[in-house]
């Protein structure tokens, strides 16, 4: 079996019942560390809550998740509208379980 270089760009991408059918997506990004996956905290903090992160639906399109991360995105407006896209190490982990 051919193992993927380390600048190979391999994703999954999932998309919700109803695809990318909002304007603006909640972001959330998790990162798999040592067979865990785990929320990564938002830059930015304003007050005593991190700030939601939000992004419009072309920005949606144009993301990438890194390796070992995971990406989360829920519409705000329209329930059920979003994508997950899995990192390279998070597909093959999850299809070698299988």
């Amino acid at each position: 079996m051919r193992k993927p270089r380390p600048e190979a760009n391999t994703f999954l991408t999932h998309l919700l019942s109803r695809g990318l059918a909002d304007e603006r997506y909640e972001i959330r990004r998790y990162k798999s560390t040592g067979g865990e996956v785990r929320p990564v905290p938002a830059g930015e903090k304003g007050g005593r809550r991190s700030k939601r992160v939000t992004a419009s639906r072309r920005a949606v399109r144009e993301l990438r998740p890194a390796r070992d991360e995971l990406i989360v995105c829920t519409g705000l407006k329209v329930p059920g509208s979003g994508l997950q896209l899995w990192g390279e190490h998070l597909v093959w982990g999850k299809m070698l379980c299988r």
